[in-house]
């Protein structure tokens, strides 16, 4: 392994501090999409190399025997993946759109929204534009309705933002986070043994119980039920200036 110094610290922690014998924790792989439990409605929406997560779910989906729809968008068909596959599901006819953008242009996301099943759960996976593109289009047309997302890279915009004055319920500590730096950050200073991972929404490690304030929520993994009471300091923040956390 070769030690660099533009990581985070994990190169530079194995190098100097795991030597032979020592013991290692490992816990099995999280995932951060998965599949919404149960036989209801889903719509799935992909683009591109987003087909991958997103054909397996269909393929559970028709297994389960649940109501789904699939829009699949790409350049050209020649350039999107599993096409042959997509073509074998039962029903695909009825239940798939592939929609190739340099014939057709964009889709017209308001139309597939419009027509998903009544209390479907949206999961999407593709580039950043089409993404921010369903949510706003959901938020516009279908409020309520959770869409589940898996993206290649952080959301725009970082932890930063709006000073949040925090309250550490259990610790009884306060602390102030200026604008230029994360909640995780400020935490740690005063709980330095608090687990954290990615650093950037997308693991769950460092998931807290929210006892007080309303959350800017800015991460790629809670659920619509997970962000009434909980939080992921990494990245997410205030929307009323303040926290109480559960630490």
């Amino acid at each position: 392994m070769r030690l660099t110094e533009e990581t985070r610290g994990g190169s530079k922690e194995v190098h100097e501090t795991l030597t032979s014998g020592a013991s290692v924790e490992a816990h099995r792989p999280r995932n951060r999409f998965p599949l919404a439990p149960g036989k209801g409605p889903r719509l799935f929406v992909a683009g591109g190399i987003g087909i991958t997560p997103i054909l397996a779910m269909v393929r559970e989906s028709a297994a389960r025997g649940s109501d789904w729809q699939l829009l699949y968008v790409g350049r050209s068909r020649s350039s999107m993946p599993f096409l042959d596959e997509i073509s074998a599901l039962a029903d695909a006819e009825s239940r798939v759109t592939v929609v190739e953008t340099d014939v057709e242009g964009l889709p017209d996301l308001s139309v597939a929204l419009e027509t998903a099943p009544h209390g479907a759960i949206v999961h999407v996976c593709g580039p950043e534009p089409l993404m921010e593109a369903v949510v706003d289009t959901l938020a516009e047309l279908r409020p309520g309705v959770e869409a589940r997302l898996e993206r290649f890279h952080p959301a725009e915009g970082s932890a930063h933002g709006d000073t949040v004055e925090v309250e550490l319920r259990r610790s009884g500590a306060r602390l102030t986070v200026p604008a230029d730096r994360s909640v995780l950050s400020a935490v740690r200073e005063q709980l330095p043994n608090l687990a954290y991972s990615c650093e950037q929404g997308f693991c769950g490690t460092c998931k807290v119980r929210v006892l007080g304030g309303t959350p800017e929520h800015r991460d790629a993994l809670l659920t619509v039920e997970e962000r009434a009471d909980s939080i992921l300091i990494c990245v997410s923040r205030s929307q009323d200036g303040k926290l109480v956390l559960d630490l």
